[in-house]
């Protein structure tokens, strides 16, 4: 997965931050079955959290308040600190 582009669609501020399903569709990634989102979405994970490590990508966990209640990780760009 690369690298430039995910960080191409993330936002710079927590208050916007995505979801991993929201980035994935900004990506363009194909997911029209279960297998293909699980794909897509280890794929991804692995990558972001690459980024983290390395000081581009920061997230929380928040629970979903509308309708089915469940958790997810949000996804922004940081300042990287050199």
């Amino acid at each position: 997965m690369n690298h430039e582009a995910i960080l191409a669609v993330l936002p710079d501020s927590k208050d916007d931050a995505k979801s991993l399903k929201e980035i994935a569709q900004a990506l363009g990634l194909e997911m029209n079955s279960y297998v293909d989102w699980i794909r897509a979405g280890r794929r991804l994970s692995s990558s972001l959290r690459s980024l983290a490590r390395w000081g581009w990508v920061t997230s929380d966990r928040r629970q979903n308040e509308e309708g089915h209640r469940f958790w997810y990780n949000a996804y922004w760009k940081t300042e990287r600190e050199e």
